[in-house]
């Protein structure tokens, strides 16, 4: 068994658009009575029982086609028959597009003062989350968004809106609105989208560093196109390297239940801020693999919102080394390779060369220099102390695209 990865795709419906199945009305059981035999006309009884058995039967075969379809995930390297192409649609939305530049930023708030329980986050939140509905010529799927902003910018994942020729927001009054496209990136799986409101409840978002593995969350979001719904776990993990489409995102595990239609919604901390947007579940053909789900955190959510509002490319950033993922005995990871184009190598960083810290922070492992550079992108400075030769030094580096 290969556990594979889910990021939605056409499944993720509130009213699916297949027909609905006959309502099957089972009688309850009477203690059998004695009465005269009457004679039947057999073959009127036969006919229906036989039309109720293909009824049934088709509609196992197609339940059985779309959950094998859509649900999940072949084993090692069998062909995939349409399957990746309808999980990874990476074009953007024909949807009008809207102002870029605006100004608006995401703003990570410092933690709160008074932890909340789940129905004081609920409440809270709730009115700061909203359903995505989009549609192409051929289907039409759902997923959550969260307001960014009073007057209309709302954030969701890309794959919820990908491909689509028209998106709308929907509230909790089923009040709907089309929306506009500000900003798209199927790489970091995430996207901006307007909508012409005013008076909206923004979602208070906070900083996903301050995070600590088994600190309660809660996910929320539209699970099957149940509006709202609020699942409670911990942080799993944090900074897990899950390789998508070639390109590894880094992100929060969490054992808050993850389902179909949560992309695009919030992973939530004890405060009820969006520390996280939900986007992979891993899922796997026996069913065996429980409570993997995995958030973009919101430090990553920020540098990627702000340059998408303010019409840029987002561009992939590394510091152009390779260190040890072992701390060393003087602290700090150790260089074992520097690449030979970059500003790292320029500036005279060493092989054998001991960081101990980055800007502010403290290196103690990989995890420390990712969480850095999440926040970063090409061409941003970076000051490394290192321990050369038993003396510590500074050196200002820039980081390199990858």
């Amino acid at each position: 068994m290969e556990d594979k990865l889910w990021t939605g795709g056409p499944w993720e419906q509130e009213n699916p658009q297949w027909p609905a199945p006959p309502r099957v009305v089972v009688p309850p059981v009477r203690p059998r009575q004695s009465r005269p035999r009457r004679k039947r006309k057999l073959w009127k009884g036969a006919l229906v029982l036989l039309v109720i058995v293909g009824v049934l039967t088709g509609i196992g075969l197609g339940l059985n086609w779309l959950f094998n379809r859509y649900f999940v995930l072949p084993d090692g390297d069998e062909p995939w028959d349409g399957y990746y192409e309808e999980e990874t649609k990476r074009d953007p939305p024909t949807i009008p597009k809207a102002q870029t530049g605006t100004g608006v930023t995401v703003t990570l708030e410092p933690a709160g003062e008074e932890k909340l329980d789940y129905q004081q986050i609920y409440t809270m939140v709730s009115p700061s989350m909203v359903s995505i509905e989009s549609a192409d010529m051929t289907s039409i799927s759902t997923g959550t968004g969260i307001v960014l902003t009073a007057d209309g910018y709302i954030l969701t994942n890309a794959h919820v809106v990908a491909g689509a020729d028209s998106v709308r927001v929907v509230f909790r009054t089923n009040n709907w609105q089309q929306a506009s496209l500000v900003g798209f990136d199927a790489t970091e799986d995430l996207a901006v989208l307007k909508i012409d409101a005013e008076g909206l409840i923004p979602a208070h978002f906070g900083d996903s560093d301050l995070l600590q593995v088994g600190q309660p969350v809660a996910a929320l979001g539209d699970p099957l196109g149940y509006r709202a719904t609020m699942t409670e776990g911990i942080v799993s993990a944090l900074n897990r390297d899950v390789a998508m489409d070639g390109y590894t995102m880094n992100l929060i595990q969490t054992s808050a239940a993850i389902n179909f239609g949560n992309s695009g919604g919030a992973l939530l901390n004890q405060y009820g801020q969006v520390v996280g947007i939900t986007t992979i579940k891993i899922v796997s053909r026996d069913g065996s693999s429980e409570a993997l789900g995995f958030a973009i955190p919101s430090q990553r959510v920020k540098y990627v919102a702000d340059r998408l509002i303010a019409g840029e490319t987002i561009r992939r950033a590394a510091f152009g080394i390779t260190v040890d993922t072992r701390q060393t005995e003087q602290g700090g990871l150790a260089v074992l390779g520097v690449e030979p184009n970059s500003d790292a190598a320029a500036q005279g960083i060493q092989t054998g060369d001991i960081i101990l810290r980055a800007d502010d922070i403290e290196i103690h492992s990989t995890q420390d220099l990712t969480q850095l550079k999440m926040r970063r992108g090409p061409g941003d400075p970076v000051v490394l102390t290192i321990l050369r030769n038993g003396q510590e030094l500074q050196v200002t580096i820039k980081l390199i695209e990858v």
